[in-house]
C-alpha cells in the first residue's frame, strides 16, 4: 500500500483571503487564438461535458476589474468562433453556442439560442435534427416530457442521424414512458433492436413499460434479464429496487424471499441511496410476512451488518456528525462481537480524525486496535494503531509517536505499513532535531523496501544536501538509480540531485550531463524544469543544449483514429453534439479505449473522464516532448479547458498566464462537478466559506455555495484568489513557486515553513514542504504550468522565453498592506 497522504493541517485556512500589494507579472502567453486541429480520426481537443444539473453560470463574473499590471502581456482577443479547436456539429453560430452553453450548464441559454436556430426558415435538415435532438434533452431535464418525445421523433428525420435511429427511438420512448403513455413508449421501444451501447437502456425501459401497462411477468422478465446480462451496470440498484417491488407485491414465499434477498443487497451496497433507505424501511415487513426463516442469532448478525454498512457509507461520504451519533448508538447494543465493536471503533476513529481532530481521535483508535487485536483482525489493528501514531504526532508528542512508529513497524514486519510507520518516525525524530535517529528511521524504511523506500530515499537525500554531505547525496542518488522499477518522475529526479550534489563537489562537467540526462529522459516534467533553471544558471550554452533535446522527435507515433466499425462512428456524431457519456457508451460498446476514445470524450467534452483514460496509459509517452505528431498527445493531455473564460480573467487577476489551467487540472481534472471528501468544490477547488468571504470582500452579491460548481463563478473566484496570493510572495513568475502550496495548505503554513525552512535554496525547500499532499501538489501544478507554456505560448516566443525559470534564492514577499487583485 501507499503512505496516506499526509493531509494539509490548515485545510479551513486552505482557501484562506490575503492581501497583497500591486505588482508586475512576467510571463509567456498563448498569444494565438487556436493552434492546429487535432486530426485524431475526428478533430479532437478539449472541451467541458457535465452532468445537466445546477442553476446556469454567468459567461463571466469580473468585470469592471482593473487592467492587467505593468509588463503583463495583453490579454488575447476573443477568437471569431468560440473553441475554434474543437470540432462541433456546428462550424458557427447560435447552434456551435448552444453546445458550448450546455456544457457550461447555461441550459437557459443553450434553449435559447437552439429555439433561434431552429426559427431560422432555411436550415437544413441535419442542422435541424442535431438541434431537436439537443432541444429534446433540454426538454427532458426540464420535465416536459411529451414535447421532448416529439423532438427526437421529428430529428429522426435527419438523414445524418440516421446512425442513431435507434437512440433516437429509446430517447423518445423514455419520453413517452415519463409521460404517462406507457402504451405509446411500448411501440416505439419494440422497434429498438436490444444489442450494443442501447441494450441495457432498452431492457430497463421496456420493463417499465411492461410494468406499467400490468405485465407482470414480462416486466419480472426484463428485470431479470437486465441484472443477468448488466449485472454491472450503473443502473443495477435501479433494476433491483424495481424487481424487488414487483415481487414483493405478490405472495408467493419464493418471489418474497427474492424479494427480500434483493432489499437486503441494496441495504448493504448503497445503504444512504433512496433505494437503500427504501430497502431498509421494506426488510421488517417483508420478513415478518415471510416469517421463520433465520433465527434470531442470524436476524441480529444481518442488523449489525446493515448497520455498519451504513456506517461506512456515512463515513465515505463525509457525514461525520450522524456517523458519530449512530456509531455511539452501535457501541451501545447488547451481545456486540468483537470484530464489530473493532470495526465501530475504527470507523468512528476515522470520523473524529478526519475532522482534523487528531488528537481526540487517538483514544479511540488504540481502543480499536485493543478490540481488534482481541478479536484476531490483525489488519485492522495495524491501521488503527498507525492512525494512532499520527494522532500521537499531532499532539506534539513526537518522541512517542517515534517510539509508537517503530513498535508498529517491529511487531507487524511483513505488513505493508511497516515501511510507511518507519517513514514516519523519521518524520517524528526530525520534529525533534534527532538527525541520527531520524537518518535510522529512514535507513531502516529503505531496507523494508516497500513501496515507500523511494519516499524514504527521498527524505535521506534532502537531509544530506541540509547537512552538506553532498558525497552521501551522490551516493544516494547513484544507489537509487540502480532500481530499475523507478518510475519516470522518480528516476529524473535523482539525476536532478545527483548533479546538484556533483555540482557542490565541484564536479560541474559532470552535473551538466546529469541534468541533461533528466532532460533526455522526461523532458516536460517538474524535475526537467528544475535541470533547465541550473542549465540556465550555468550559462547561455548549457541552456541552448537543455533546450536542443526539447526540439528532438523521439518514438514512434501513436495510433489515434478510430476503428471503422458502426459504434465508433455514432461516437464520433455525438461526440460532435457535445454528448459525451453517450459517446463514451458507444465507444465502450466498440471495444474502443486508449488514446483514441480519451481523444473522442475530450472532443465531447467529458473532460474528467478523458484524463482518467489517459492517466492509465503509463508514463512512456511523456518520454517524447511534444515535436511533430507527438504534438498531438501533449495537447490532448493537457486542453485548453473553459480557455474563453480563464483567458478573460487571468490579467485583470494578475494571475500569470496559463497558470489557472494547471492549478484547475490537478484540482479537478477539469471536472465541475468535482467535490472532495473535505468539501471543496468545482473546477478550482473552492472551500463553501472561505469562498463566501472572497466573494464578500470582491463585492459579489450573489454568491451561494451552489453556484462554486458554475465554472464560470468557480473560475473567477478561483484567479482572484490565485492572483493575491502570487502578489503576496512577490508578484513574479518564481513567487508562483510559493504561491501554489499556499493554494493548497493556506498562505500560513507556508509563512510558517519559510519561517523554519528559509535557509533552503528553492529547490530543496519544495523538497522539505512536510505535507505529502503539498509537496507533491506543488510539483505537479509547476509541470503542468511548464507543459502549458511550453505547448501554447506565443509563436513569437523562443524556447527560453517559454520555460518557466525556477531560482534558487526563495522570492521575496510582498508587503501586507498593498492593493490587491479584484
Amino acid at each position: 500500500m501507499s503512505s496516506e497522504p499526509s493531509e494539509c493541517e490548515d485545510q479551513g485556512a486552505r482557501r484562506r483571503l490575503q492581501s497583497a500589494p500591486d505588482a508586475s507579472i512576467l510571463g509567456v502567453v498563448r498569444a494565438r487564438a487556436a493552434g492546429p486541429a487535432l486530426l485524431i480520426g475526428l478533430t479532437l481537443a478539449a472541451g467541458a461535458c457535465r452532468s445537466e444539473l445546477g442553476a446556469p453560470p454567468p459567461l463571466f463574473t469580473a468585470a469592471g476589474e482593473a487592467g492587467a499590471p505593468a509588463g503583463a502581456s495583453p490579454p488575447l482577443a476573443p477568437p471569431a468562433v468560440a473553441e475554434p479547436h474543437r470540432e462541433l456539429w456546428f462550424a458557427s453560430g447560435p447552434g456551435r453556442d448552444a453546445i458550448l452553453a450546455r456544457e457550461r450548464k447555461d441550459f437557459d441559454r443553450a434553449a435559447q439560442l437552439l429555439d433561434q436556430l431552429l426559427s431560422e426558415p432555411g436550415l437544413s435538415e441535419d442542422d435541424r435534427g442535431a438541434a431537436l435532438l439537443l432541444r429534446g434533452l433540454d426538454e427532458v431535464r426540464a420535465g416536459q416530457h411529451s414535447a421532448a418525445a416529439g423532438r427526437f421523433a421529428a430529428a429522426r428525420g435527419a438523414p445524418s442521424l440516421v446512425a442513431l435511429e435507434g437512440r433516437l427511438r429509446l430517447l423518445e420512448g423514455q419520453a413517452l414512458l415519463d409521460s404517462g403513455q406507457a402504451g405509446a413508449a411500448l411501440e416505439v421501444l419494440s422497434q429498438v433492436p436490444v444489442e450494443g451501447a442501447l441494450a441495457a437502456g432498452v431492457l430497463l425501459a421496456v420493463a417499465d413499460a411492461r410494468q406499467r401497462t400490468s405485465d407482470r411477468a414480462g416486466a419480472r422478465e426484463g428485470y431479470e434479464r437486465f441484472l443477468a446480462d448488466h449485472g454491472g451496470s450503473p443502473r443495477r440498484h435501479e433494476a433491483k429496487v424495481k424487481l424487488a417491488r414487483l415481487l414483493a407485491a405478490g405472495s408467493d414465499p419464493t418471489e418474497l424471499r427474492g424479494a427480500l434477498a434483493l432489499f437486503e443487497g441494496l441495504a448493504l451496497d448503497v445503504p444512504l441511496s433512496d433505494y437503500g433507505q427504501e430497502a431498509s424501511a421494506a426488510i421488517p415487513a417483508l420478513e415478518a410476512r415471510i416469517g421463520g426463516q433465520r433465527s434470531f442469532v442470524a436476524e441480529q448478525q444481518a442488523s449489525r451488518e446493515r448497520a455498519l454498512a451504513r456506517l461506512r457509507e456515512l463515513l465515505a461520504r463525509g457525514r461525520y456528525d450522524a456517523l458519530l451519533k449512530e456509531v455511539d448508538s452501535f457501541l451501545r447494543g447488547a451481545q456486540l462481537a468483537r470484530a464489530d465493536r473493532c470495526q465501530a471503533l475504527f470507523i468512528k476513529a476515522s470520523a473524529v480524525f478526519k475532522q482534523r481532530r487528531r488528537a481526540e481521535a487517538r483514544p479511540i483508535y488504540e481502543g480499536a486496535a485493543a478490540e481488534c487485536k482481541k478479536a484476531g483482525e490483525s489488519d485492522t489493528e495495524v491501521r488503527a494503531r498507525y492512525q494512532a501514531g499520527r494522532g500521537r504526532y499531532a499532539e506534539g508528542k513526537y518522541e512517542r509517536a517515534a517510539r509508537d512508529f517503530q513498535a508498529l513497524a517491529r511487531d507487524f514486519p511483513s505488513h505493508s505499513y511497516a515501511d510507511d510507520a518507519m517513514v514516519l518516525a523519521g518524520e517524528s525524530w526530525a520534529e525533534l532535531a534527532e538527525r541520527e535517529r531520524e537518518r535510522e528511521a529512514y535507513e531502516r524504511a529503505l531496507e523494508i523496501g516497500g513501496d515507500m523506500a523511494a519516499e524514504a530515499r527521498r527524505r535521506l537525500i534532502v537531509r544530506a544536501f541540509v547537512d552538506e554531505r553532498f558525497a552521501d547525496a551522490a551516493g544516494l542518488t547513484d544507489q537509487g538509480l540502480l532500481d530499475h522499477g523507478l518510475e519516470l518522475g522518480e528516476r529524473a529526479k535523482l539525476h536532478y540531485y545527483r548533479g546538484r550534489a556533483l555540482q557542490r563537489l565541484g564536479r560541474g562537467d559532470e552535473a551538466l550531463t546529469a541534468w541533461e540526462e533528466v532532460i533526455r529522459i522526461a523532458p516536460l516534467s517538474y524535475p526537467a524544469l528544475q535541470a533547465l533553471s541550473r542549465l540556465r544558471d550555468a550559462g547561455e550554452g548549457p541552456l541552448a543544449r537543455g533546450l536542443a533535446l526539447l526540439e528532438e522527435p523521439r518514438g514512434a507515433l501513436t495510433e489515434l483514429s478510430l476503428p471503422p466499425v458502426p459504434a465508433a462512428g455514432r461516437a464520433r456524431i455525438l461526440a460532435s453534439l457535445g454528448l459525451g457519456e453517450e459517446a463514451q457508451s458507444e465507444l465502450q460498446d466498440a471495444g474502443v479505449g486508449g488514446w483514441p476514445a480519451a481523444s473522442v470524450l475530450a472532443q465531447a467534452g467529458l473532460f474528467a473522464e478523458s484524463q482518467r483514460l489517459i492517466g492509465g496509459l503509463g508514463g512512456a509517452w511523456r518520454q517524447s516532448p511534444p515535436v511533430g505528431e507527438r504534438r498531438r498527445l501533449w495537447e490532448l493531455a493537457h486542453p485548453l479547458a473553459f480557455e474563453e473564460i480563464i483567458r478573460a480573467g487571468e490579467p485583470g487577476h494578475q494571475v500569470p498566464p496559463l497558470l489557472t489551467f494547471a492549478i484547475m487540472q490537478t484540482e479537478s481534472r477539469f471536472d465541475p462537478g468535482a467535490t472532495s471528501w473535505a468539501g471543496a468544490r468545482g473546477l478550482v477547488q473552492l472551500m463553501p466559506g472561505t469562498a463566501k468571504d472572497l466573494a464578500q470582500k470582491s463585492g459579489i452579491s450573489d454568491y451561494s455555495p451552489a453556484r462554486l460548481y458554475e465554472p464560470a463563478f468557480n473560475l473567477d473566484l478561483g484567479m482572484r484568489y490565485l492572483g493575491r496570493l502570487v502578489l503576496r510572495f512577490g508578484g513574479d513568475e518564481a513567487a508562483a513557486a510559493l504561491a501554489i502550496p499556499s493554494y493548497n495548505a493556506g498562505a500560513g503554513a507556508v509563512d510558517r515553513w519559510i519561517t523554519k525552512l528559509g535557509d533552503r535554496e528553492l529547490d530543496l525547500l519544495i523538497e522539505s514542504i512536510p505535507f505529502d499532499e503539498t509537496r507533491k501538489y506543488t510539483q505537479s501544478v509547476l509541470e503542468r504550468w511548464w507543459i502549458y507554456r511550453w505547448v501554447y505560448a506565443s509563436p513569437e516566443a523562443t524556447p527560453a522565453e517559454r520555460v518557466l525559470y525556477l531560482p534558487l534564492e526563495l522570492p521575496a514577499k510582498g508587503s501586507a498592506g498593498g492593493a490587491a487583485a479584484g
